[in-house]
């Protein structure tokens, strides 16, 4: 669904859905994008980027889920969903980052909402997100979903309860997953016509 996330008097229209495997390509491409001290807030620790190629080669698969923010093709924010591997004890990781100069247009907001949906569709009851205790952005954020945040030297921890699945919940996220997939297969066709185009017009010479 198109979503308009505003920036003071403006407003920029993009799109919070589910990235899949073939798209890892605009996650990564959105991680090299953090600055240093937004990797530091994201990871808890400078980063490089090989090492965000190698996390990005981790985070698609059976134990998680990855939703972003896409605005004119291209992943400003993104949300992590971790753990499914572990479902049976019914508790989930949450990881956010967004490009600094996409921050306080409501975007972790909204990235946040599609992931405790997506939490309580897999019976992920309880939500765990740690972050550094001067991001007070993600404390922030945290709280407006009544997270509890249990303070550290090093880090803050926050638990969210999620709640149980229900008819609404279900279908909100097949509804999200129908246009996320869709999106994907209008871009594959796009990147796939020009040459199947021009295979054919080379045989035809």
């Amino acid at each position: 669904m198109n979503r308009s996330i505003k920036s003071g008097a403006k407003a920029r229209h993009g799109e919070v859905r589910r990235l899949w495997p073939a798209e890892r390509n605009l996650f990564t491409a959105h991680l090299l994008r953090l600055d240093a001290a937004t990797r530091r807030e994201r990871f808890g620790t400078a980063v490089s980027d090989e090492f965000l190629r190698n996390y990005v080669e981790t985070t698609f698969g059976v134990g998680g889920l990855v939703y972003a923010y896409v605005e004119s093709g291209e992943v400003r924010g993104a949300a992590e969903l971790r753990g499914l591997e572990e479902i049976v004890i019914q508790t989930g990781e949450a990881a956010f980052s967004v490009e600094r100069d996409w921050r306080r247009r409501g975007i972790g907001e909204a990235l946040f909402g599609r992931l405790i949906t997506a939490a309580r569709n897999r019976n992920i009851r309880t939500l765990y997100m740690t972050c550094l205790p001067e991001n007070a952005a993600m404390r922030n954020l945290a709280r407006k979903f009544e997270a509890e945040m249990v303070g550290g030297y090093a880090d803050v921890e926050g638990r969210i309860a999620t709640g149980a699945p229900t008819p609404f919940t279900l279908l909100d996220e097949a509804m999200d997953n129908a246009r996320s997939f869709a999106t994907l297969s209008l871009s594959l066709q796009r990147k796939f016509w020009p040459q199947a185009l021009f295979g054919r017009s080379a045989s035809r010479h």
